[in-house]
């Protein structure tokens, strides 16, 4: 095993690009760029001596990107058209003399994983040998390599764009292989970047999921059953006690059909079935359709057609697919692992327009800071708007994002806000892991606006309306 403190993270990031037409390292994943991922999770994976090898205007392109890198070192390849090889070289011959090995990392591996670095790190190297590499269990290639300096001199005579794939295969007897789950996939053209923002996505979802079932103490069910007063509004509500409401009034036209995927009670469909022709709500609980049935006879709103079921797995009564000139996603999305295919149904629906309410971290997010508390573990939280403008940005649907309110989520009471964290921990009431959520929830609750009640310290959410055009 090396020492940490003796070992640099030398992330190669001056290459061309030129199969994805402009700067690939700054292409935006999950709100930061590939390249940012790349330092992210060498970092996480246990690095704190980072330098990265760029071309000549690379540093102007990161100013001029808003990019920066503190306590990064930044190393320039004065001729990036030789290859990969001559990045490698460059970044090697710039280390300190105190280095005894470097982890060679690339700018186009975005999801490289921190516990992939931190094995490789953590492995134990014998006697004559000087390269560690991973060897994933969903193939590919074998990067981040770890190269002790006794390897470096390898280098001396690559030419071209390979990097050190050549000499280590001829020189096996020098290899240390070590085992890691999953993939690291590069990122060549715009197709790539669809891909790995796709896996990041899906990976995200999947790996929340995955912590949920592992500590669960309550059984699935309808999980708004409990909660679902939440979601009622008055559909006449004004304007400006709703910015998100205001910012789909304006638009809405009169004679549209509107089609609300995960409709729930109604927050935005019975008002918008008040300016539209008529609005299809969609959604999959019985017990949030109940209250939109329940809000469309109190209000006297007929022109809302309601279809239980799940998108995009769902059809009209009838059978005829749904359709809609807008379609509408209000905080759904976050948990879709499937999301390539669950947007291309949503806009294969959508006659004119696309949008989709999100928050910049998911409503969900507040009970983060109990889980800690509550499971001796942080949450694995799920991508939220930043992703999501990434996602459509990769599809060739870039959005128009409308930040159009900051909200500090307020409840009636402590029963309420106590069920939500319930729902949100997946407790079991009265349990040893409830009275622990109870605890710590009494330590930060704080009398809210008009007699409701907050949680003291929990940072506000960014609300925002993202809008783009259905590829016709």
């Amino acid at each position: 095993m090396v020492a940490p403190e003796r070992t640099v993270g030398l992330i190669l990031a001056a290459g061309a690009a030129s199969r994805f037409g402009s700067p690939k390292v700054l292409a935006s994943l999950g709100g930061a760029t590939l390249l940012e991922r790349v330092v992210a999770a060498a970092r996480s994976g246990g690095l704190t001596r980072i330098s990265i090898v760029l071309g000549p205007e690379g540093e102007a392109a990161l100013r001029s990107a808003g990019v920066d890198l503190p306590g990064v070192q930044l190393v320039t390849n004065p001729r990036p058209e030789d290859g990969l090889s001559s990045s490698l070289r460059v970044g090697l011959a710039s280390l300190d003399g105190d280095v005894e090995a470097a982890l060679v990392l690339l700018a186009d591996q975005p999801l490289v994983a921190p516990d992939a670095i931190a094995s490789i790190l953590a492995a134990e190297v014998p006697p004559g040998r000087d390269i560690v590499l991973p060897r994933y269990a969903n193939g590919g290639g074998p990067n981040p390599a770890l190269l002790l300096r006794d390897a470096w001199a390898l280098a001396d005579g690559l030419t071209g764009d390979r990097g050190m794939a050549p000499v280590i295969a001829a020189r096996p007897e020098r290899v240390v292989e070590v085992s890691v789950k999953g993939d690291n996939p590069d990122v060549d053209t715009r197709d790539d970047l669809v891909d790995v923002v796709l896996a990041d996505w899906a990976r995200q979802v999947r790996e929340n999921r995955e912590q949920v079932d592992r500590v669960r103490e309550v059984p699935d069910g309808d999980f708004y059953a409990s909660t679902r007063s939440l979601f009622i509004a008055d559909p006449r509500r004004p304007s400006s006690d709703d910015p998100v409401l205001a910012a789909l009034r304006d638009l809405a036209r009169p004679t549209d059909t509107w089609l609300d995927i995960g409709a729930g009670a109604g927050r935005y469909a019975l008002p918008l079935a008040l300016v539209a022709r008529d609005v299809v709500a969609v959604d999959p609980s019985p017990s949030m359709l109940a209250s939109l049935r329940a809000g469309m006879d109190e209000h006297g709103i007929a022109n809302v057609e309601i279809v239980e079921g799940r998108w995009p797995a769902v059809t009209a009564p009838d059978g005829r697919p749904l359709h809609g000139d807008v379609a509408l996603i209000a905080h759904v999305g976050y948990d879709i692992e499937a999301i390539g295919p669950f947007l291309d149904a949503l806009e294969d629906a959508s006659g004119r327009l696309c949008v989709a309410v999100m928050t910049d971290r998911t409503p969900a997010s507040l009970a983060e800071p109990f889980w800690p508390i509550v499971h001796g573990e942080p949450r694995i939280p799920l991508p939220a708007m930043p992703a999501f403008a990434d996602l459509l940005r990769a599809r060739g649907r870039p959005p128009e994002v409308r930040v159009v309110e900051h909200v500090e989520r307020t409840f009636h009471d402590r029963d309420e806000i106590l069920g939500f964290l319930r729902r949100q921990t997946w407790v079991t009431p009265d349990g040893p892991r409830d009275r622990r959520l109870q605890a710590a929830l009494d330590e930060r609750l704080a009398p809210g606006p008009d007699g409701g009640v907050i949680m003291r310290g929990a940072p506000p959410l960014e609300m925002g309306v993202a809008t783009w055009e259905p590829l016709s």
